[in-house]
């Protein structure tokens, strides 16, 4: 018996554009599922960050303070505040996170300390007795400044530069949490 021969094929290159879109589809593939997998690590990462600024910006926004009364007794040289906490978050009062800034008529800063609740005795601290703890929800708390003494860096009274009726403006910052401010008059 004897073996029957083809004859040769005389189109061999129709296997060549077959495998070569093969090839294009493969790697249009991966580089999809490469974009696809960066753009879900992209989209994490700026979700988280997205979700930090979310809560800072919340815890924010609920601490809010209230100055219900500010009086300035000329005979005593105390300017006493009344806090509200009108927010709905616990504010820290702590002398070392509450700042008092006092400005004169001209907006010129007098002084611009920390609130201090034993003696201050030097010019970054202010004496603030009852300048602890926390001001809690819905609750009001009242907070005396001394402003005679002339160690005292806030000291309006023995400033002769200053005259009855003058008005100052005062701002009380509460760490990062929240401030408030307002004006008096001596």
């Amino acid at each position: 018996m004897s073996m029957r021969k083809f004859p040769p094929h005389k189109n061999n290159k129709g296997l060549t554009p077959v495998i070569a879109v093969i090839l294009l589809l493969m790697m249009t593939v991966a580089a999809a599922g490469a974009a696809f997998f960066w753009f879900v690590r992209i989209q994490s990462e700026m979700q988280g960050g997205t979700e930090s600024y979310s809560e800072d910006l919340t815890k924010t926004i609920s601490s809010r303070v209230s100055v219900a009364t500010v009086d300035y007794g000329a005979a005593t040289g105390n300017l006493t505040f009344v806090l509200q906490n009108i927010g709905s978050k616990p504010i820290s009062i702590a002398g070392d996170t509450t700042t008092f800034i006092l400005r004169d008529y001209d907006q010129n800063i007098i002084c611009n300390v920390l609130l201090n609740e034993t003696n201050a005795s030097d010019t970054e601290n202010i004496e603030c007795p009852k300048c602890a703890g926390n001001l809690n929800v819905k609750a009001t708390k009242t907070l005396v400044f001394d402003l005679t003494s002339s160690d005292n860096p806030c000291d309006i009274d023995s400033n002769t530069t200053y005259p009855d009726d003058t008005v100052f403006y005062y701002k009380l910052a509460f760490g990062a949490t929240t401030g408030t401010g307002g004006a008096f008059t001596k």
